[in-house]
């Protein structure tokens, strides 16, 4: 019998990448309830129709960055999965990047605040942050632990709005969790990849949708850093164990830790796409660039991912092996593969 036996947790961001994979591992105990959070009333209902039919999924279409009514009952768990990663969101919407970020968390830490007070109980809160609290200053690539995160990118920077917020929400978990006693736990990941019903509009993505419908895939340049990968059903047993296991006020990342070939960089990833679709649907697609091509790359950043083995945690999907298993899911799941392409169509017109 898991921790989360006749528990009932909330799931922010439940319609994305991390959000809809907990859901679904988390569902196959039968006695788990989910409270599912997503701003899309639609998908969240397309997702979840099955469980929410059988009362073990109850949905709430808000926004994360609003208040979370005390009218959902007392909460175990708390996965704050919730959280704009686009590029393109960061950089013309910073706002729309900081608020599910900050005030989403505060409100989750005084939601849990409020149920220990009234109730009694006490929820656990695992805080999703991201490898952007750690930067790379030197010239070669790096391998950071949970404790090296006194380098940070300029706050100048295009990616301030997200790196930045995840810091102080880190610096913010901590400080409810010494002063009021909540348990929070902080994951730390490395860049998530894998099928999710609803793309998100990163390059990953692009490059899938390309391939698929036979056309090249076109890049800027090629000294692009390598960067930690890791496929999403790793991601989730890591976050999954660090609910159940971890120590509250710990981090914890949840990384490749570059192990399996997934120490590498977003054109390099293209390039597996790029042979992986053409061997299976015979098509002859290129990764083109734009400018001449360097064998320099700009230096990257390994995830140290001792801290999380130490808790009977191992990494299990290669690159290679996880970019087939999201190549698999569009070619097999139609609907998906027509949604994605309309909202890449629409974004193009």
């Amino acid at each position: 019998m898991s921790a989360f036996s006749n528990k009932t947790v909330l799931i922010t961001g439940a319609t994305g990448l991390m959000g809809s994979h907990i859901a679904s591992f988390l569902l196959k105990e039968n006695n788990v309830k989910i409270a599912a959070l997503s701003r899309n009333k639609e998908k969240l209902e397309r997702i979840y129709k099955e469980y929410i039919k059988a009362g073990r999924v109850k949905i709430i279409a808000q926004d994360a960055s609003k208040p979370i009514n005390d009218d959902i009952g007392c909460i175990d768990y708390i996965f704050h999965a919730a959280s704009p990663i686009s590029g393109a969101v960061i950089k013309e919407s910073p706002v729309d990047v900081i608020e599910p970020n900050v005030l989403g968390t505060k409100y989750l830490l005084d939601f849990l605040k409020n149920q220990a007070q009234k109730t009694g109980k006490k929820g656990r809160l695992i805080l999703f942050s991201s490898a952007t609290v750690y930067a790379n200053n030197t010239s070669e690539n790096i391998t950071v632990k949970e404790d090296e995160t006194s380098i940070a990118d300029s706050l100048d920077a295009v990616n301030s709005p997200y790196s930045e917020s995840k810091r102080f929400i880190e610096v913010l978990a901590k400080a409810y969790s010494r002063q009021y006693g909540i348990e929070t736990i902080i994951a730390r990941f490395s860049y998530i990849y894998g099928p999710v019903p609803y793309m998100p509009n990163t390059a990953f993505y692009e490059f899938i949708n390309k391939a698929e419908r036979g056309e090249d895939i076109t890049l800027n340049n090629s000294d692009i850093a390598r960067r930690d990968n890791i496929y999403v059903e790793d991601a989730v047993r890591g976050v999954v164990l660090i609910a159940e296991k971890g120590i509250s006020g710990e981090s914890y990342n949840v990384s490749s830790n570059g192990d399996l070939g997934n120490f590498k960089a977003v054109d390099e990833m293209a390039q597996i796409i790029s042979h992986q679709i053409n061997e299976t649907l015979n098509f002859k697609t290129q990764v083109k660039y734009l400018s001449e091509k360097s064998e320099n790359r700009k230096p990257g950043i390994c995830m140290d991912n001792n801290k999380l083995k130490q808790l009977g945690w191992n990494i299990e999907y290669s690159i290679e092996q996880g970019i087939k298993e999201t190549i698999n899911y569009y070619l097999n799941n139609y609907w998906c593969y027509i949604y994605n392409f309309c909202i890449t169509f629409s974004n193009l017109i």
